[in-house]
């Protein structure tokens, strides 16, 4: 490794003893060398600790300890801390396939410096042992949702698969520490407005699923009502963007048994945006769900030529 490595690699970590070695030594086996290893212990209570001394004294390591802030707050402690020009993030319970640093450093090379992030596809490892291909989107600068999923366009993206430049948090700034969930997609959001993606068609990253955040109904919920928010000024541009975004808020209360709150998105949704088909496909879809499909449709042809409900709807959750 030289004094100044090429690629940082950010690693935070909560109690995950269990998945932590594997994750480490995926980094360490990579067939690119020039790199650092940060690992960020996140005040970690399990037995953790163990097997970061066994990595402690390696020259390409540092374990950096901290009381328990959460995983945007432990990649941000990273970063800072970092010296690379190319940053990379590992997640303490999945796994880099061996040439993953070397295809990002090699692709970011010829690359202009317009292209900030290089991202790839994943291997999903599910809890069965099975495992399946995660296809990761394109991406075009400074496009915030996209049409064919009326989801954010960055969507989809792991960051365990991306190489950014460091340039991109000077211009973006770091991660989002607010957000319980999507801390990921909201960074490659603010990113996206100022960098073009370099997309790898190739499964760099084997991605094992289980309990975390990524699980969490109740972050899932927070997190959603924070981006609509957050967002809210660009996804208005689009009526149709905001709807889809109010529908995913929708089917997240859903599951969380919030039905109440969940039909009254649903039809503030189709209030908003009544002619785009997905946006009634999904709305249908959960007032069929909450049993109350046909009443809400017969209400929504009472109040449709009515601005004055309409408005009431709204004002309700955000227009």
């Amino acid at each position: 490794m030289s004094p100044t490595p090429l690629v940082s690699v950010i690693l935070p970590t909560y109690n995950r003893a269990t998945t932590l070695d594997r994750a480490i030594r995926s980094v360490l086996d990579q067939t690119f060398r020039d790199f650092e290893l940060l690992i960020v212990d996140d005040g970690s209570t399990d037995e953790s600790h163990c097997i970061l001394e066994q990595y402690s004294g390696l020259p390409s390591v540092r374990v950096i300890s901290s009381v328990h802030r959460g995983c945007s707050a432990a990649r941000n402690i990273g970063v800072t801390a970092s010296t690379g020009p190319l940053i990379a993030f590992q997640d303490s319970d999945d796994e880099w396939l061996p040439n993953k640093l070397e295809k990002a450093v090699a692709a970011l090379s010829v690359a202009g410096s317009g292209v900030g992030v290089f991202y790839s596809n994943m291997i999903r490892v599910h809890e069965d042992g099975s495992s399946s291909d995660w296809r990761s989107p394109d991406v075009c600068r400074g496009v915030l949702v996209s049409e064919t999923t009326l989801d954010y366009q960055v969507a989809g993206i792991g960051i365990q698969s991306a190489v950014i430049r460091r340039t991109c948090f000077a211009q973006a700034g770091l991660f989002d520490e607010a957000l319980p969930r999507f801390i990921d997609l909201d960074l490659f959001v603010r990113v996206s407005e100022h960098s073009d993606f370099h997309y790898h068609d190739e499964a760099l990253v084997r991605y094992h699923a289980g309990p975390g955040i990524s699980t969490d109904i109740q972050a899932t919920i927070l997190a959603r009502r924070y981006l609509i928010a957050k967002y809210r000024k660009r996804l208005r541009v689009q009526r149709h963007h905001l709807a889809f975004q109010y529908l995913l808020l929708a089917d997240a209360l859903r599951l969380n048994g919030s039905k109440y709150r969940s039909r009254a998105l649903a039809v503030a949704a189709l209030l908003r945006s009544p002619a785009t088909p997905r946006v009634r496909r999904k709305a249908a879809d959960i007032l069929r769900v909450t049993s109350m499909r046909y009443f809400v449709l017969r209400r929504i042809r009472r109040w449709f030529g009515n601005v004055k409900s309409i408005a009431v709807v709204l004002s309700n959750f955000g227009s």
